[in-house]
Parts: structure tokens; C-alpha cells; sequence
């Protein structure tokens, strides 16, 4: 998805029309316009992007995202493609090597690249490598590792922590876990009263996920332990 198009998409989600959002980001609305077609050269300035962001109302994770495809459109493609070469040799190599250590150990632990909003399915192709830890037997395969991308669980679980989970459906309300909520995937604490179901934040800077009605909530595993600054 390129900037002007995940501009465009979050606009539209909020029924915002264009003339409107030009005067919330103090623009003109031909401007806007330009920007949201695609038709000027560069994207706007880093100023007029916070702006934007502000007035779509984007968790950190999404203005992270938005300033990165703005980024990306700055950046001449010759550059571009180079860079996501080397990704992509890199990624191959990380596969190679993550192959080689599953093969060479049965207790190594899968680590998955990322639990965020959006993530999709956890499968074989999100693995980014593979981590042995003493002391804890994954012989069943039963145990699984993931990259924390945000802060929402701080202090408990700080942004860039690798969390161990246990693939598990007993998560007890209070516990942390591993969530999907129709597509998107979480690392929460579980909440359950007589009255509602909900996924919390630790950081009081967020606002509980409530389940609601036709939401389909499964359980990915229980965390059991968290890796901080390694």
C-alpha cells in the first residue's frame, strides 16, 4: 500500500471528506487533493505529516507506519529496490539458518516476526528464527516465541521484548496472552466479568479492546516468559 492510498483509505474510514480534512490540517483543500492523488513530487512535510496523522486519530504503531510509506515515497526507487533485495537476501538467509538449527535441535523455539494489529495468521512462512532457551522443552512443539512491536504492555512488557508463549485455550482472566480478534493479533492481559470480555493494555495510554458481539476471539498461547534488552 503506498502513502496516498492508506491516507486516503483511513479518511474515508472516519467519513471525513477532503475540503474538511484540508481545513483540520490547516492545508488547502487543492493541496490535499494533490497529495491524496498522488500528482506532487514529494509528500508533504514532515510538519503537515504529524498533522495528518493527529487528525486521523492513528495509534503509534499506525503514524509509525504512515511516516514510513511517506519515507518510501521520498526515496528514489533505484534505492528502493535495492533495499528490499537485500531484504529479501537477508530474509532467505535467516530461513536458511533458522532450517538448519530446527534441523540440528528439537528443543529450538520458533520466534515469529511481529504481534501487532494486523499481523494475519501466525504460519510457517512468519518465522524469523529459531532460539534455544535452557530449561524449557518445546520436544511437543508446544512452545513458541514472538517479536513485540509497541508499548502498550510497558512496564510489563517493553517495546522490542521477545515474548515465550505456551500454545494453550486456558488463559485466565488476569493473565497475559497471545490473542487474535477476527484477523488481528494481540498481546494482552485478558479481562472476563459477568458483564463483558476485553483485552487491557498495561500502559493506561490505551484504551481496553472490548469484544464485541459477532468478534471472534481466539486464544494463541499464554505468555510465560518475556526477554527484555538482549
Amino acid at each position: 500500500m503506498t502513502f496516498t492510498q492508506y491516507l486516503k483509505e483511513k479518511r474515508e474510514a472516519l467519513g471525513i471528506s477532503q475540503n474538511k480534512f484540508a481545513k483540520m490540517i490547516n492545508i488547502t483543500q487543492s493541496y490535499f487533493n494533490s497529495i491524496e492523488r498522488g500528482e506532487v513530487k514529494n509528500p508533504p512535510s514532515e510538519e503537515v505529516l504529524y498533522r495528518i496523522a493527529d487528525s486521523l486519530n492513528l495509534t503509534p504503531e499506525e503514524k509509525e507506519h504512515m511516516l514510513y510509506l511517506a519515507a518510501i515515497e521520498r526515496t528514489p526507487k533505484i534505492i528502493v529496490d535495492r533495499i528490499e533485495k537485500l531484504k529479501s537476501e537477508l530474509k532467505e538467509n535467516i530461513k536458511n539458518s533458522a532450517k538448519y538449527i530446527s534441523e540440528a535441535s528439537d528443543n529450538a523455539i520458533p520466534l515469529f516476526e511481529r504481534i501487532s494489529a494486523g499481523l494475519g495468521a501466525f504460519t510457517d512462512n512468519d518465522i524469523e528464527d529459531y532460539i534455544m532457551l535452557p530449561g524449557l522443552d518445546n520436544s511437543n512443539e508446544n512452545i513458541f516465541a514472538v517479536n513485540v512491536v509497541g508499548d502498550s504492555m510497558e512496564p510489563t512488557i517493553k517495546d522490542g521484548s521477545i515474548i515465550i508463549c505456551k500454545k494453550t485455550l486456558d488463559v485466565k482472566s488476569g493473565e497475559i496472552g497471545a490473542f487474535f480478534v477476527d484477523e488481528q493479533a494481540y498481546v494482552k492481559r485478558l479481562k472476563i466479568t459477568k458483564n463483558y470480555v476485553a483485552l487491557v493494555s498495561d500502559n493506561p495510554n490505551y484504551s481496553p479492546i472490548y469484544i464485541g458481539p459477532g468478534e471472534n476471539l481466539s486464544v494463541v498461547g499464554k505468555v510465560i516468559k518475556v526477554l527484555s534488552d538482549i
